[in-house]
């Protein structure tokens, strides 16, 4: 990538912040968030519609993060995260919904911090279901993701 490619890009990412919504505070993102979580529990298959989000996210039983564009003043995606607590002690973190616009944006801004945070509460890794097109964020960017049918976990070499 030449210098002035590379100027740009992180000129884009300037303007774009990750960042955990505390669950005290979803209420004051949520009408911007809706939207995006409507069409991935959608995909769900009756798993979860956006009342049983909401009601896990107040209750602290999972995490909303939002993906905010500082230059344009809005939200532009949304992920939620909660632990799975596997019998044999195995701790992960599970993406259990993620939407927004021009994903590619700002995926990869959020990803190190996602990861970081999973490692700092004693996760053992990070899973996900989701449609083929998650392969593109997950096992297409970086190869300690493995796709296993339709499942992508990623195993921390060692915890934090």
């Amino acid at each position: 990538m030449n210098q002035v490619a590379q100027h740009i890009e992180m000129e884009e990412h300037e303007k774009i912040e990750f960042s955990a919504v505390l669950p005290k505070d979803v209420y004051l993102v949520w009408k911007y968030v809706d939207k995006f979580l409507k069409r991935s529990c959608k995909r769900s298959n009756g798993r979860h519609t956006i009342d049983t989000i909401y009601k896990q996210l107040i209750d602290n039983q999972c995490h909303l993060w939002i993906t905010y564009n500082t230059e344009e003043d809005k939200v532009i995606g949304c992920a939620v995260t909660n632990f799975v607590y596997y019998p044999t002690g195995l701790k992960m973190l599970n993406i259990l919904q993620l939407g927004g616009k021009k994903m590619q944006d700002w995926v990869e801004i959020g990803r190190p911090i996602i990861t970081n945070w999973a490692k700092q509460n004693d996760c053992d890794g990070i899973e996900a279901i989701g449609r083929k097109g998650f392969a593109y964020w997950s096992t297409k960017q970086d190869d300690q993701w493995k796709e296993s049918h339709v499942h992508f976990e990623m195993k921390f070499k060692e915890k934090v």
